[in-house]
C-alpha cells in the first residue's frame, strides 16, 4: 500500500489505522486532508490503477473518517458496529464495480462489442423441449395462475412509508427565521426538534453554512459542550 507522509506519521494507511484503533495514536492531530491529497497526487502519477489497491484505500480513509467524525461530533453518532458493516459492504460493492468496468473496458478495447447468448446445454443435449400430448395453453394458464396465487404471500411487496427529504436550502431558511425570532439560540435545543438523524445533519450542514456567509456568529466554551448561536448585528445607518 502507498505510504503517506504527514507531521505525526509516516508509513502505509493500513497501519495508521491500526495505531488509531489501538488508541496510540490521536486521531484530532490527523489531518485526513493531507493523506487524501498525498493519495490524489500519487493516483495521477500513476500509470495504470489497481482495482484493489484503491478500493483498499477508499476503505481505511472512510474509516478515519467515520472515527474522527465520531470524536469532533459525538451527537452526530449514527449506529456503531451495523454503521461499520454497511461502509464495508457499500465499498466492497464498489471494488466488484471497479473489477468489472476493468473487465468490460478491455472487451471493448479489444473490439468484443456484442454477444449472443450461449445455446444451454439441455438443448445441445435432448434437441427442442417439446411439450406433452394433451397441453393446451388452458390448462398451462390455470396451472400458471395457481402458481401465482401460491407465491402471492412470500412475494407481496412490503409497504414503506416514504419521508420527505430535507434540503439545505430549507434548512437554512428556517435556521434564519428562528434567529431573527428569538436572537439566540442553543444547538441542543433546536435538535431536541428534530425528527431523525438525518435532519441532525443536514441541520449541522446548514449551520455551518450560516456561519460562513457570515449571517451568524457560533461559541462553545469547551469541546462536545453545547453551542450557542447568535445573530451578526448590522450596523444601522445614521
Amino acid at each position: 500500500m502507498h505510504e503517506i507522509r504527514i507531521e505525526k506519521f509516516q508509513g502505509p494507511l493500513d497501519v495508521l489505522l491500526q495505531l488509531i484503533e489501538q488508541e496510540k495514536l490521536d486521531i484530532t492531530e490527523i489531518s485526513l486532508a493531507q493523506v487524501t491529497d498525498q493519495y490524489l497526487q500519487y493516483i495521477e502519477r500513476a500509470t495504470e490503477l489497481n482495482p484493489d489497491e484503491v478500493a483498499d484505500f477508499l476503505v481505511i480513509a472512510s474509516k478515519l473518517l467515520l472515527i474522527k467524525s465520531r470524536v469532533l461530533l459525538p451527537m452526530l453518532h449514527l449506529g456503531g458496529e451495523e454503521e461499520e458493516y454497511d461502509l464495508e459492504r457499500q465499498l466492497k460493492l464498489y471494488k466488484e464495480f471497479l473489477e468489472a468496468s476493468k473487465v468490460i473496458n478491455k472487451m471493448w478495447q479489444a473490439g468484443n462489442i456484442m454477444y449472443n447468448r450461449p445455446k444451454p446445454l439441455l438443448l445441445k443435449e435432448h434437441g427442442n423441449f417439446t411439450p406433452p400430448e394433451g397441453v393446451t395453453m388452458e390448462k398451462l394458464k390455470a396451472v400458471w395462475q395457481r402458481v401465482l396465487k401460491q407465491l402471492e404471500p412470500i412475494i407481496k411487496i412490503p409497504q414503506v412509508i416514504v419521508q420527505k427529504a430535507i434540503s439545505i436550502t430549507e434548512k437554512i431558511n428556517d435556521l434564519k427565521k428562528k434567529i431573527l425570532a428569538t436572537a439566540h439560540l442553543n444547538w441542543y435545543t433546536l435538535m431536541a426538534e428534530a425528527k431523525d438523524k438525518t435532519e441532525v445533519i443536514v441541520s449541522f450542514l446548514a449551520l455551518l453554512e450560516l456561519v460562513k456567509q457570515r449571517q451568524i456568529i457560533v461559541r462553545q466554551a469547551e469541546l462536545f459542550h453545547d453551542i450557542n448561536i447568535s445573530q451578526i448585528s448590522t450596523p444601522t445607518s445614521e
